[in-house]
């Protein structure tokens, strides 16, 4: 293999790599009231980049123990806001196991994120799972969240810039198993009638745990609960 094209699929997996930091997980942190079956949510912060999110999430069965639930979320970069640099991830939540206020809660599903910059646009593929462990009543929460995220495939087209720069030849297509990034943090919060605000920080990693640039994230939010 040539110097030229070890350093394009150098650059194109470390550009690959910028479309992995989206933290699969739904906003509540404290027990969604029972009278309630959905809920809407708004939070900012730093993910890989400053960020703002929606999210929307709704109770399937009040009756069933695992207290199932479908959330869908949409996010967007705001220092420099860009259409064309978006993500959403979409999933399912359960509660397996719980005592009392205490609770263990799996949820995963789908992520899509289109991503791009000056040598290249991504749209990449992949699915996300978080596990959160901890308090969870209906005043207040704190709970331990982990992560992994891992990104099945990324289409990528690089730019008449990348090409000039670096390699004249180079192959748009797609990628596969184009990166992941792994989490480990804190979450908390607490809740007044139908609002709950909550925080959430913690370190990221990539899937092989090597730090991220930024290595931390940090959010904060509201949802509202009907």
């Amino acid at each position: 293999m040539n110097t030229t094209l070890r350093c394009t699929i150098s650059i194109s997996t470390l550009a690959l790599l910028t479309l992995t930091v989206i933290p699969a997980s739904a906003q509540e942190v404290t027990r969604l009231p029972e009278t309630t079956k959905n809920s809407v949510g708004l939070d900012t912060g730093l993910e890989g980049a400053f960020i703002a999110r929606a999210s929307y999430q709704r109770r399937l069965d009040r009756e069933m123990r695992s207290d199932p639930r479908i959330y869908a979320r949409a996010t967007l970069p705001f220092v420099t806001p860009d259409l064309g640099d978006w993500a959403v991830d979409a999933g399912l939540r359960i509660t397996p196991l719980e005592w009392r206020d205490f609770r263990l809660t799996v949820l995963g599903g789908p992520l899509l994120r289109r991503s791009s910059n000056q040598s290249f646009s991504g749209l990449g593929l992949g699915v996300g799972a978080t596990v959160l462990a901890g308090y969870e009543s209906h005043r207040w929460g704190l709970s331990l969240e982990g992560g992994y995220d891992q990104f099945l495939g990324t289409y990528l087209s690089h730019t008449d810039a990348y090409r000039e720069t670096y390699h004249a030849n180079a192959k748009d297509g797609w990628y596969a198993l184009s990166g992941s990034t792994a989490r480990a943090g804190l979450r908390g919060g607490a809740r007044i009638g139908s609002f709950e605000i909550a925080a959430r920080a913690g370190l990221n990693t990539t899937g092989e745990l090597r730090p991220t640039n930024p290595p931390w994230y940090f959010t904060v939010g509201t949802s509202y609960a009907f």
